[in-house]
């Protein structure tokens, strides 16, 4: 360790004693006393990172020789700061007394430095700063620290020459990960800070990957085989370009994969109880690895047919969550989904998860979709009155059922009337009141052929009401303390001749409520607790078998508004329901 100058004497004192707030340009005077005059006491200026014992002082001038005084210091070319002011005696270092720390205020608009872009960095990208300064210097420049660090503790990081007035300066950021980071605007070829930017950091680039581990390829004996693995090979943004290259690890001779990823093969002539199994490898020429496996249960021809359906509410079609297609797809693969009828998929989002799948799929009008593992046929679209569609699935053997989708108005909800004092009979009344409930009315009338018709039925809907079979005198405490409520929407659907699945599964709601509404709202936007109801479900009716049903999240998904990385897509719980169709 070098020598170090004497602690400051306790006989001496130095302060600022005008300007009060300096401004670049000043002249700062100090007032002074010593108990050690020397003819050569000195005042010196120091800037940050640097003191007597180090480093240089930026501007000096000598007191008097007296035990008291008040000098100016020319301190005209200095700017930013902090700068510490040291009383110092007989030409030498040791201190015999110290100011406050002092900092110039910019000119003018005053001095700035701003991320300009990206404004959320992930790893390997350069960032652009936009800067202006009252006080140019052709060696000022901006430097990058990490953590707490200020500038003259340790070099920066990064850093470039910002000679003008202003500018927009790039700074090679792409070795940098993880944060906190600073910018700072910095003066004169020294530490002086003129401005910094608030402290950020950069979001880590997962690497691309198989949206899934394994997927399900249900087939029946004799049928071609293709899962087009390579739709669902994810490149999350800031990955640079590249492309898949699948091959053959191992399994069953009779399946086989391409460059490309698709899956091909015939199913045996023969159902085995042991699902046929290819497992494959996929490099990247962006240096990503991963490896997708593919089992494909064979059934006989006359086995009976599994077939899960799920209802499932996209939530603005998955603008509030991070990658959502590949979340959503996540979801149908891992919990091995045949048919899931969607809610608010916009546009167009029904159509790119089934193109991601491979599977059949419909992009309806007001948001409604469907995808399919099976064909889909003779669609009938949804109406401003009657917000619902319908298709016939086509099943193996020749066989069909026929599936409606549905969303019914949101407005008026039913359950905050608890909050507002409504007992059973009023809220019914309220209910009889809503447009929901015409459209449930609507609903019933356009199934009515249906229904009618041999051919199994299912709906799978967002009915924004509860159910009359959940809200009995037993579950009062869990509603509010209100008793039975013949909640009209799911009345009209059971008159109609719809059988409730998961009640159906679940006779008692006091073990079983089955809440899908919301694993993300435990609050009410006007205060208070959100109610929580199972208001989506899947009805049916003719000749299916309910073997389970469940209401669905994954992970353990965050509450708004903080849903961006949540692993579950929706701000609904899905409703599950796995059917058992005879084939005899």
């Amino acid at each position: 360790m070098p020598p170090q100058p004497a602690a400051a004497s306790t006989g001496s004192t130095l302060a600022l004693a005008s300007p009060a707030a300096p401004h670049a340009g000043d002249r700062l005077t100090f007032d002074w006393t010593t108990d050690r005059p020397n003819a050569k006491n000195w005042i010196a200026v120091y800037g940050p990172g640097t003191s007597p014992s180090s480093g240089t002082y930026w501007v000096w001038a000598y007191i008097s020789a007296g035990t008291s005084g008040t000098t100016t210091v020319d301190t005209s070319t200095l700017a930013g700061g902090p700068y510490t002011a040291y009383l110092l005696h007989d030409d030498g270092h040791e201190i015999l007394a110290r100011a406050a720390p002092v900092t110039f205020a910019a000119a003018g608009s005053g001095d700035s430095l701003v991320l300009a872009s990206p404004t959320a960095p992930r790893e390997g990208q350069k960032l652009t700063f936009t800067w202006s300064t009252g006080t140019p210097k052709a060696k000022n420049w901006i430097g990058v620290y990490d953590g707490d660090r200020l500038p003259g503790t340790g070099t920066s990081i990064v850093w470039a020459y910002s000679a003008a007035a202003s500018g927009t300066l790039t700074l090679d950021t792409s070795g940098l990960t993880g944060g906190p980071y600073t910018a700072y605007l910095l003066y004169d070829d020294r530490y002086a800070i003129l401005a910094k930017t608030e402290p950020f950091g950069f979001a880590a680039v997962q690497p691309p990957h198989e949206a899934v581990d394994a997927v399900i390829a249900p087939a029946t004996v004799g049928d071609e085989i293709s899962v087009p693995l390579g739709r669902l090979w994810i490149r999350p943004e800031g990955n640079r370009p590249g492309a898949p290259a699948y091959r053959r690890v191992s399994g069953d001779s009779w399946l086989s994969v391409s460059g490309d990823g698709t899956v091909t093969g015939r199913a045996p002539a023969t159902a085995s109880s042991k699902p046929g199994r290819i497992v494959t490898a996929v490099e990247d020429s962006g240096n990503a690895l991963d490896t997708v496996t593919v089992e494909v249960p064979v059934r006989a021809v006359r086995d009976d047919l599994v077939l899960k359906v799920a209802s499932l509410n996209l939530w603005d079609a998955g603008t509030h969550i991070d990658g959502p297609l590949e979340k959503q797809a996540r979801v149908v693969l891992t919990q091995n989904l045949d048919i899931v009828a969607l809610q608010e998929s916009g546009t167009g989002a029904a159509t790119a998860l089934g193109q991601a799948l491979g599977w059949s799929a419909h992009q309806g009008a007001y948001g409604l979709g469907v995808v399919s593992r099976h064909p889909l046929e003779d669609v009938t679209e949804a109406t401003a009155d009657l917000p619902a569609l319908s298709a016939t699935v086509r099943l193996p053997g020749g066989r069909t059922v026929r599936l409606w989708v549905a969303q019914l108005d949101e407005a008026d909800y039913g359950p905050y009337g608890v909050a507002a004092g409504l007992d059973a009979a009023g809220l019914v009344a309220a209910e009889r009141t809503t447009v929901r409930l015409q459209q449930a009315q609507r609903l019933a009338a356009a199934m009515k052929r249906d229904l009618a018709a041999a051919t199994p039925v299912i709906l799978a809907a967002g009915l924004a009401s509860p159910s009359h079979l959940d809200w009995t005198a037993r579950t009062a405490a869990a509603h509010g303390g209100v008793g039975a409520v013949a909640w009209p929407v799911t009345e009209a659907l059971q008159k109609a001749g719809l059988t409730d699945a998961f009640r159906e599964a679940h006779p008692d709601p006091v073990k079983a409520p089955g809440t899908t509404w919301s694993p993300v709202r435990p609050v009410h936007d006007g205060g208070g607790a959100e109610p929580r109801d199972r208001i989506d479900q899947v009805q049916y009716a003719g000749r299916l078998e309910v073997v389970e049903a469940h209401s669905l999240t994954t992970g353990r998904p965050q509450p708004v508004p903080g849903t961006g990385a949540n692993g579950w897509p929706s701000d609904h719980a899905a409703a599950v329901v796995t059917f058992s169709l005879r084939m005899r």
